[in-house]
């Protein structure tokens, strides 16, 4: 299905660019546009709880131990053939 949108001129003209510049169709940049925002928001998020977690004394302690937890199943032979 496709859906039109509206961008300034400014984001056209810099979008045609990088078409010109790579290759890739404007919607392919688009769309990698916004997987691209959908992956630094989740960064994002998950830096802030990372840091809430550091700056709580009780969690920072634990955190070694977790991950401690989350290491040990790496060798849970799923991925062996």
């Amino acid at each position: 299905m496709s859906k039109l949108i509206r961008v300034s001129d400014e984001a056209y003209s810099k979008l045609d660019q990088i078409a010109h510049d790579t290759g890739l169709s404007r919607q392919d940049i688009f769309n990698k546009a916004i997987i691209n925002l959908e992956r630094e928001a989740i960064f994002k998020k998950a830096n802030e709880a990372y840091a809430a977690i550091k700056n709580d004394p009780k969690q920072w302690q634990e955190e070694p131990e977790e991950l401690a937890l989350w290491d040990s199943t790496l060798g849970d032979g799923l991925n062996d053939e």
